[in-house]
């Protein structure tokens, strides 16, 4: 039998504000999910709606504010009924079902004095099915997360990933590890491509010295379901590594990556001639008119003089560098008037000194001695042709400029590639970690316009992201608007909260007062890629998370004289 939790009273108009008299101070907690009968036609049979408690006030008449310090001295009789204590929550609608399945706000408003009862996991697992084949599981519903009650939550793969994903939370929260968690299903169980920019080495934990390292300490996970998916998980990782996907790590060409790798690394060799002006005035910003001229005048001979691709960036350097070079550049019979005037010694060397800059902290440009170039084919996989794979990106220890280059560089690539009529990459997504960096609100970066691109345009060629920050208020708020699924962990900072509430109409007041209280691993999820607002826990990742803050005592050990 369903449990009684009290009565709905007052104005029932506002389904973001719905008042409820309680039984008793036992009858519920906040965040617990509710039901009421409800009718939205009178063509309609009788409905639940289902509701979730955001908040709950409970007072006394005899321990009233209003009698200040008498209260200290206030003493019950032994056996005295207390008399005078009004219980009332409040209630936020989720909705209910209709017809076709699709989850519906009534806009009818609900009878003052319906009664409210409780929900089972049965009731809650019915209304939040998915269609496995095309969902992954983040976790399970937070009050019904444990023993044989557990409700699981899941995320519509295709509005995830087409229609793009933020991760919004402070540091500790557990931003990286949901994210694993996501990304991991993503790749073995949808047999899909993952690109993360991997700016602190966090996510390459998992292929250290060149082999997979799963997790293996699930034993206090007491879902049998759950521990079958995890290995599961671990088995097609391994399997996909076999068969040439799985997981692929690129790094700049840094002998302390091929260290931690055990040379299991793809050096990224980029070709600098697929750039187009563009690209390059993004990651070489602050050229004047003339060394831009300079450059495309150089980059259009390098060109025309190494016929067939690819070609060594360094000959490029070369010719705007060397005397002999910038002689053999002037000399060019396909130069204007104009051209020839702007190869001067000075904006050749300013420019040839900004771009050996950005090769000497990239360290990702192709080169002959290097052998091949990056193909970013051969690093998404061809479109039907190619088994799924997370690819990390490595850029721990890099400049920030650095990140930013490669960073904007290779997502230039992956767009390009993707909207190749002739030949197209898989579907892929792209993961942002530190994004208020590579994306940043008000101030100007290499990567950011990029980024922007994908965010406006990406859905159309199957290339969606995810962009993960700790400060929210300081992302772009073109790039969050454009995030249809936003996961949203402990949050404390107030401008980020108003920068969450203004940024997207998906929270409500409560949802917003609900985050400084979440603890690590939890989440309130919201988007199209769910049916309705959640509070999840985590679930378990398959591979080991290196984002763990270091045991420091441990590590300090003890003194001894």
């Amino acid at each position: 039998m369903d449990k009684y939790i009290g009565k709905l009273i007052g104005n029932t108009g506002n389904p973001n504000d719905l008042k409820i008299a309680l039984e008793n101070s036992f009858s519920a907690k906040r965040g617990e999910f509710v039901k009421i009968k409800h009718r939205e036609t009178e063509e309609d049979g009788d409905t639940y709606v289902l509701g979730r408690i955001v908040s709950i006030s409970r007072s006394n008449i005899l321990y009233n504010s209003n009698m200040g310090e008498g209260l200290s001295s206030l003493e019950i009789l032994p056996g005295a009924q207390i008399t005078g204590e009004t219980l009332f929550g409040t209630i936020e609608l989720v909705g209910y079902r209709d017809n076709y399945g699709q989850i519906k706000i009534p806009r009818r408003p609900l009878n003052p004095g319906e009664k409210v009862y409780g929900v089972d996991y049965e009731f809650l697992s019915k209304f939040y099915k998915f269609d496995e084949n095309t969902s992954l599981n983040i976790g399970n519903l937070i009050g019904y997360d444990k023993g044989s009650n557990i409700v699981p939550v899941y995320l519509d793969v295709n509005k995830l990933v087409t229609e793009h994903m933020a991760v919004l939370a402070m540091t500790g929260s557990g931003k990286s590890y949901t994210v694993g968690r996501i990304i991991e299903r993503l790749v073995a169980e949808m047999n899909g491509t993952v690109v993360v920019f991997d700016v602190h080495g966090e996510y390459g934990k998992a292929f250290e010295k060149g082999e997979i390292h799963f997790n293996n300490n699930f034993d206090y996970i007491e879902d049998e379901k759950e521990k079958e998916s995890i290995q599961k998980i671990q088995e097609n990782l391994s399997k996909m590594l076999n068969a040439g996907g799985g997981i692929k790590v690129y790094t700049p060409q840094i002998d302390s990556f091929d260290y931690k790798y055990s040379a299991k690394n793809h050096h990224l060799a980029l070709q600098f001639d697929r750039f187009d002006m563009d690209d390059l005035s993004s990651i070489l910003p602050g050229l004047t008119e003339a060394q831009e001229r300079v450059l495309d005048v150089a980059i259009r001979y390098w060109k025309a003089k190494y016929n067939n691709p690819p070609r060594d960036i360094q000959d490029l350097t070369y010719l705007l560098s060397d005397e002999r070079g910038l002689e053999e550049l002037k000399s060019w019979d396909n130069l204007t008037e104009g051209e020839a005037k702007a190869l001067n010694n000075r904006s050749a060397a300013v420019a040839s000194l900004k771009l050996t800059r950005v090769i000497n902290e990239a360290k990702s440009f192709y080169t002959r001695a290097i052998g091949e170039p990056t193909d970013i084919y051969e690093m998404i996989g061809e479109r039907g042709k190619s088994v799924g794979r997370l690819v990390i990106i490595d850029l721990q220890g890099l400049s920030d400029d650095a990140k930013q280059i490669i960073t904007a560089l290779i997502s230039s690539e992956i767009m390009r590639a993707a909207s190749d009529k002739k030949r197209q990459i898989r579907p892929c997504f792209l993961v942002y970690e530190e994004g208020h960096n590579f994306a940043p609100a008000g101030i100007p970066s290499i990567s950011k316009k990029i980024i922007k691109k994908i965010a406006a345009e990406g859905r159309k060629f199957g290339t969606g992201f995810a962009i993960i920050s700790q400060r929210p208020s300081k992302l772009d708020p073109d790039v969050t608007s454009q995030c249809n699924t936003i996961i949203t962990m402990r949050l404390k900072n107030p401008d980020d909260q108003r920068f969450i509430a203004k940024t997207s109409d998906m929270f409500s007041t409560s949802d917003i007062e609900e985050l400084p209280s979440l603890s690590t691993g939890e989440a309130l999820i919201n988007g199209r890629s769910i049916p309705a607002p959640l509070l999840v826990k985590i679930g378990t990742k398959a591979l080991i998370h290196g984002g763990e803050s270091p045991e420091v005592i441990k590590e300090w050990g003890s003194f001894n004289e």
